[in-house]
């Protein structure tokens, strides 16, 4: 069966996965560094990548679950667009949460200027794009669909037992 001549499913549950457990995550790093006296600095850098990973794999493992099926191609470009955007409202929402924390930030952001913010955020967007293009790719997808496959068949063969 060609997987572009099925029927499309709403993408919009699916990106509420991959917001709560983004959040989710996140929040579990927050309290892991609160909780760590001084973590490794580049604990702190992976841990972005980790939390796109996490919430990428959830919510595409959610989406075969529900479909056993991987995304066909317009469903994937949404997803991978949609996803992105809502990475990088959180990762504003966190950006303003830290400057509002810190008094406006002045002692360390002060003096970038707002082109350099722009760049930043522009790499920023591009990463996190490219990170949910891989997550979301059907490399990761027939190794979920196989496991769920395989999960499914163990548990009908246990019921006719």
């Amino acid at each position: 069966m060609n997987i572009d001549r099925v029927k499309s499913v709403n993408i919009w549950p699916y990106v509420g996965y991959y917001i709560l457990t983004t959040i989710v995550v996140t929040i579990a790093f927050a309290v892991l560094f609160a909780l760590v006296p001084s973590p490794p600095e580049g604990l702190a850098k992976a841990s972005g990548y980790a939390i796109n990973i996490a919430a990428t794999m959830f919510t595409y493992s959610k989406f075969i679950r529900n479909n056993v099926r991987l995304f066909n191609r317009n469903e994937y470009w949404k997803i991978v667009s949609f996803s992105t955007l809502a990475a990088c409202l959180i990762a504003a929402v966190q950006i303003l949460i830290t400057f509002g924390s810190r008094g406006g930030g002045q002692e360390n952001y002060g003096s970038i200027p707002p082109v350099a913010w722009i760049g930043i955020l522009l790499f920023a967007s591009i990463l996190v794009f490219v990170l949910n293009i891989a997550g979301y790719s059907n490399r990761f997808g027939n190794t979920m669909l196989k496991a769920e496959l395989a999960r499914r068949t163990r548990i009908d063969a246990e019921t006719f037992r």
